[in-house]
């Protein structure tokens, strides 16, 4: 896991970079910044998936940081390190849903910033799944819809498809939990891709038509709002 960690003010670079090595994180790699320039100068998309941000800072500023990062890379995880809650409600603008208050109880602080762990757990989860003796993973959010017939699984991913032998129960019971939605027999979509309704349809994001079962629609649409809700 890649965490760029972004505030002017270096106590608190170094105290967030602390609080983050406690909860010893397999695998993690956290980058320090002192400037929202700095940061942008050294992105690339796809680089990191939590970037934490201080919203005060000169020069850019945190939400202003955070809007350019949008304009590339709508996956990663954006967090907002603030000293006022009212900051918190700004960064729905730029689709950082998390914040942690600075000057605020240990325990608190731990619980914000575990948080962004937990929506990181969540969007960043892999499927993984065996083919002619080779293992395939491919992250949730890259997974558009699973296409079942028989025993013959078809995953539509956002750079191919990939075939392989399955139970369609055993893909529904892991992913179900995890914003994937049936459609109609045989067919599980990712709530993530979906772009709009068309009467019985579902557009998705690369423009495919999916048919939705005349039992099933009213469960998909209500599990979408849900899901847009709390984005």
């Amino acid at each position: 896991m890649n965490i760029a960690i972004c505030d002017d003010e270096k106590v608190f670079l170094k105290q967030l970079h602390m609080k983050i090595n406690s909860l010893k994180i397999h695998n993690c790699q956290i980058s320090e910044f002192t400037s929202g320039q700095e940061l942008l100068s050294n992105f690339v998309k796809g680089m990191y998936e939590i970037i934490i941000l201080d919203v005060e800072m000169p020069g850019l500023n945190g939400l202003e940081t955070a809007e350019r990062i949008r304009q590339t890379d709508k996956s990663v995880i954006i967090s907002f390190l603030t000293n006022y809650s009212e900051f918190a409600v700004k960064g729905y603008e730029v689709g950082a849903f998390r914040y942690i208050l600075k000057n605020q109880p240990d325990y608190a602080y731990m619980e914000q910033l575990l948080s962004v762990f937990d929506e990181y757990n969540q969007k960043f989860r892999t499927f993984t799944f065996t083919n002619r003796n080779l293992t395939f993973s491919f992250k949730l959010i890259h997974i558009l819809y699973f296409e079942v017939h028989g025993r013959k699984v078809t995953i539509f991913t956002t750079s191919g498809e990939i075939e392989y032998y399955g139970e369609f129960a055993e893909i529904c019971s892991e992913l179900q939990e995890y914003h994937f939605v049936q459609t109609n027999k045989g067919m599980l979509v990712n709530l993530e891709h979906i772009q709009q309704f068309v009467k019985n349809d579902i557009i998705l994001s690369n423009g495919k038509k999916i048919q939705l079962g005349r039992t099933y629609k009213d469960k998909i649409i209500s599990d979408y709002l849900e899901y847009t809700s709390e984005r």
